[in-house]
């Protein structure tokens, strides 16, 4: 279908006019073919063209706004609108797909996109799905997807105002990775217990879904011992028997490195905690928790002064809780038992609830310090090994929280903390970081330009998608785009899975993403009966 003429072109920018009664939304892709080759254009924005005189606009709009018939000679001639369009690539008459090298030619025909075409960019290639490719609001048939054992090393940063469909996105992505069955890791931290059955009654969650009685593993205070859990499904008159382990860690198993991997911890307050490990042994967060401050100075041979002492004390005791978490003489070690689910590619569900602040954010650093440090001894030790195991994506929810400038940056001294160390080296392990905020302009520039995949839904403010325009590709003419999104729309770019362009997509409603995943494993599980029959 026809949709318009090109009548002026600079750089990859191309104007076109818009045909009479054709509809052209912000977002779309259309496409020129012009010499053997063909433009893909993706449209940013709209302006009209007026040859109209001062005069002429006022009397014209007088007689509108008094309800007068209003007659404008030559009209398509004098008043006419145009869109603005970006090329995002360029398919030559081989077939083969690159970055626009040439400009199509004046008064070329301008038409609409057809699914040969969408094919070409390989959007729908990778293993990952997240949604569908939109044209404005309107859903066009075909996946969009990422290209899981590239983009998950490079990280995945996903933002967003509030209502604009974050949580969506997140079980998306879960359930998309589940289904790979083992070929790649997930580490969920879940503070609203919304993941395994969704956040009030009717939704959906990773429960539901065939693969999560081999492929996820839940940590909750559901179980009080490792086993399995019993799950009923009303909506799908099923249940599901899922592999679980106690929301709990043993102080023993705690090193100083898990306490100042936190960022919390100034240089003489980590030198305490090494100097405590040293003389108590497994027993120094006991000690160090239970000790009076000048005792603790005498014991310590008066090496840290005690106001340091004082200070560390209660960074500890805000980190640790009261004890429902990290626990004396309880024996788990949670982290090991995550650890040895992420070897096996499982999706790890992680449910806190009900844990303070503080116990988030040590749990958080402790599952993300030992995965990083195995991955990366693994990698240096034994090669062979490290290169069988499943990238894992490490889910960091208010990332802002852990990788805030204030957080990481302050009186001219970068501190660091273990996902600031996973955002830069990470990728050569094959760990990477799934960034969730809502203020992306809060987070240090390097984890923004790192992100190499970004999922950007409806941001609101300016200095928010300010910050995503300047550190990333494709998105020069976007901000009219950003701000017009709505719930569950987004703008996707990924080099890693080979976009060219910032795909305007639309994010899956993750309960009809279940069904369809309930439906192909149903339909799976019979056709493989069938072959079974016929032999």
């Amino acid at each position: 279908m026809k949709l318009g003429i090109v009548v002026w072109t600079e750089g990859v920018t191309v104007k076109f006019r818009i045909a009479q009664e054709a509809v052209v939304e912000r977002g779309m892709l259309v496409k020129v073919e012009d010499k053997g080759r063909k433009y893909i254009l993706k449209v940013v924005d709209f302006k009209p063209e007026s040859l109209l005189t001062p005069a002429e606009i006022a009397i014209i709009s007088s007689k509108a706004d008094k309800g007068e018939a209003v007659q404008l000679r030559e009209r398509d001639l004098r008043l006419y609108d145009t869109a603005i369009s970006t090329i995002v690539a360029q398919i030559d008459m081989d077939g083969e797909v690159h970055g626009p090298s040439g400009v199509p030619s004046l008064f070329t025909v301008v038409e609409e996109l057809e699914e040969e075409d969408l094919k070409a960019l390989r959007l729908h290639t990778g293993d990952i799905p997240i949604g569908k490719v939109r044209f404005g609001h309107n859903v066009i048939d075909v996946d969009v997807t990422l290209d899981g054992s590239r983009t998950i090393p490079h990280h995945v940063l996903v933002v967003g105002g509030t209502g604009a469909g974050k949580s969506n996105f997140g079980r998306v992505l879960a359930g998309s990775i589940l289904h790979t069955a083992g070929k790649y890791s997930l580490v969920i931290f879940d503070c609203e217990s919304e993941y395994l059955l969704g956040s009030k009654p009717g939704e959906m969650g990773l429960a539901h879904l065939p693969f999560s009685e081999e492929y996820l593993f839940l940590v909750s205070d559901r179980v009080q011992r490792p086993g399995r859990i019993r799950i009923e499904l009303p909506e799908l008159g099923e249940e599901r028997s899922i592999p679980a382990y106690p929301l709990k860690m043993d102080i023993t198993r705690l090193r100083p490195s898990d306490f100042t991997l936190t960022g919390e911890f100034s240089g003489p307050q980590e030198e305490l905690l090494w100097m405590a490990y040293k003389q108590f042994g497994e027993e120094w967060v006991h000690y160090l928790l239970s000790g009076e401050g000048r005792a603790l100075y005498s014991r310590l041979g008066r090496m840290s002064g005690v106001n340091t002492i004082n200070v560390a004390k209660r960074k500890v005791k805000y980190l640790t809780g009261d004890g429902d978490i990290f626990c004396r003489d309880c024996g788990y070690d949670l982290a090991g038992a995550v650890l040895s689910m992420i070897a096996k590619g499982r999706v790890v569900l992680i449910e806190t609830p009900f844990a303070t602040e503080g116990e988030e954010k040590l749990l958080a650093t402790v599952v993300a310090e030992r995965i990083f440090r195995a991955y990366e001894k693994m990698r240096k030790e034994l090669p062979d090994k490290w290169s069988q195991l499943p990238p894992v994506l490490i889910m960091v929810e208010e990332a802002h929280r852990y990788l805030g400038s204030h957080v990481l940056g302050g009186n001219g001294e970068i501190r660091e903390n273990i996902f600031s160390i996973i955002a830069k080296r990470g990728r050569k392990y094959k760990v990477g970081g799934l960034y969730i905020t809502q203020m992306p302009s809060e987070l240090m520039e390097t984890v923004v330009r790192q992100s190499l995949t970004k999922i950007i839904l409806s941001l609101p403010t300016r200095p928010d998608y300010s910050t995503i325009i300047n550190h990333s590709p494709y998105l020069d003419d976007a901000e009219a785009e950003i701000k017009t999104l709505d719930r569950g729309e987004a703008v996707v770019i990924s080099q890693p899975s080979g976009f060219r362009l910032a795909v305007s997509t639309r994010i899956y409603q993750f309960e009809e993403y279940a069904q369809r995943l309930i439906r192909e494993e149903k339909l799976a599980l019979q056709q493989r009966t069938a072959e079974v029959s016929n032999v």
